[in-house]
């Protein structure tokens, strides 16, 4: 038998059977004793860690409509999970608008020596380091004085652009003594290695003691182009001493993004 029906009645049976779907869904959530509205904020909570393409820095979230039809859930369950990551502070709303993601900062503990390739990794952030630039130098005078060591003497200069999940943050230009450090194989400081260990691996290098200032400063053009810097945003002068033996060992100068990266500091 065939029936004839109107496109009325075939959008009401259409939305009788999705709101079906999501009263058992809700029903066998509370069953489960976990509310339905946390599942769908895990689920976005790790599209946004992901990066996922939907989810980036200031992305615009789909619609409450489509975020129903899409996890096939209430339009209440849905405010509740987008409530949950505001509060988080993983999204914000515009009133009158939508929601959007929040930009992500990472951040670096400053309560003993640290890291920026390890320190992102413990905790599971994808980092990359691409080589700009390594040459072998003589030391000028500005330079011979600010590291304390004879005009002329040798050393390693490498600047590299550090990024994490595809952000760029910083902009690094170490220098090393070449007589502490005969040769740097730049082909196993690229990617996601680590620059202490490979100098700890090849070197035995020890940190004694390290030394670093802190100061805001503007980006010129070339630096803003590298780290695809929005306009307005500073950016942070970092210098690092490290000595080893009483030696100076490597100076590093790092501009860093100010809305992409923070320190912090645990005082007791």
């Amino acid at each position: 038998m065939i029936y004839s029906c109107t496109k009325e009645e075939i959008t009401a049976v259409i939305t009788a059977l999705t709101e079906n779907r999501i009263f058992r869904r809700e029903r066998e959530s509370m069953e489960e004793n976990v509310p339905l509205y946390r599942k769908m904020y895990e689920d976005i909570l790790t599209l946004i860690r992901d990066n996922a393409e939907e989810y980036r820095n200031n992305s615009h979230l789909p619609s409450e409509r489509e975020l129903s039809e899409r996890y096939h859930m209430s339009r209440t369950t849905v405010r509740a999970a987008l409530k949950k990551l505001a509060e988080d502070g993983y999204i914000y709303t515009v009133r009158g608008s939508a929601s959007f993601v929040c930009q992500k900062v990472f951040e670096q503990s400053l309560n003993q020596f640290y890291s920026f390739t390890d320190g992102l990794k413990n905790d599971n952030i994808v980092i990359d380091n691409t080589l700009i630039d390594y040459r072998e130098i003589r030391l000028d005078e500005t330079l011979a004085e600010k590291l304390h060591y004879p005009v002329g003497t040798e050393f390693h200069k490498l600047i590299r652009l550090r990024s994490a999940q595809d952000y760029p943050l910083m902009i690094e230009t170490t220098y090393l003594p070449k007589q502490r450090f005969i040769r740097i194989d730049i082909d196993l400081i690229r990617g996601k290695h680590s620059l202490y260990k490979y100098l700890t691996q090849k070197y035995d290098f020890r940190v004694d003691s390290a030394y670093e200032t802190f100061r805001p400063v503007t980006a010129d053009q070339y630096e803003k182009k590298l780290l695809k810097l929005p306009s307005g945003v500073s950016c942070l002068l970092l210098e690092r001493y490290i000595s080893e033996a009483g030696d100076l060992t490597e100076y590093t100068r790092s501009i860093i993004r100010g809305d992409k990266y923070q320190f912090s500091i645990k005082l007791k």
